[in-house]
């Protein structure tokens, strides 16, 4: 068997990590956790997956009507508002929203998601471990409590071993941007 050999370029694009302080974080957080505190516990199958994820909703990612969730949304309206605009487009599509706990060696590897963009909001998180991205080398994302982040949804990202002793709670969100804006085009003359 004759073996040809491929020729493959690599095109490099301009993509965006967007990190922000989440509006708000301070005056929900305590109320946010006992909502999701209080939702049933659900864990990820077990002999299925190597991450330790210590409780999430994942099964529920796109019912909108769960407690924490209606309580979430203004709030999160109001920042995802800010990212839709600096990116340049005009409409946001949440797809799907769900949490994730991790305790003491909970951890989460190597992994995409769907849509074209997905976040993470640290609702909880004292000294865990922060998200890392693989883009040619691994880099940790400069996070902390009450921040958000999006980043493309293709970019492989983990959540490293928890070594802290305290329990380290995100919310996790795959969205959609459509329709580029007006002033977006002009500006480079499409």
């Amino acid at each position: 068997m004759d073996r040809k050999t491929v020729m493959i370029d690599t095109i490099l694009i301009n993509s965006k990590i967007l990190h922000k302080k989440f509006d708000g974080h301070n005056n929900i957080k305590d109320e946010l956790l006992s909502l999701i505190n209080s939702q049933p516990n659900e864990t990820l199958t077990p002999g299925k997956y190597t991450d330790d994820v210590s409780r999430l909703d994942w099964s529920q990612s796109d019912n909108f009507d769960r407690p924490w969730v209606k309580f979430f949304m203004p709030y999160f309206s109001d920042n995802y508002n800010h990212f839709t605009k600096e990116l340049g487009f005009k409409v946001f599509q949440l797809r799907d929203i769900w949490f994730q706990q991790y305790e003491q060696n909970g951890t989460h590897g190597w992994h995409t998601h769907s849509e074209n963009y997905t976040g993470v909001y640290y609702l909880e998180m004292k000294d865990g471990p922060k998200t890392q991205v693989f883009d040619n080398k691994i880099i940790e994302l400069p996070v902390s409590e009450g921040d958000i982040v999006i980043f493309p949804s293709f970019l492989v990202h983990k959540a490293p071993i928890n070594k802290d002793t305290n329990r380290k709670t995100i919310i996790s969100f795959n969205v959609n941007f459509d329709g580029l804006r007006n002033e977006l085009l002009e500006k480079i003359n499409v």
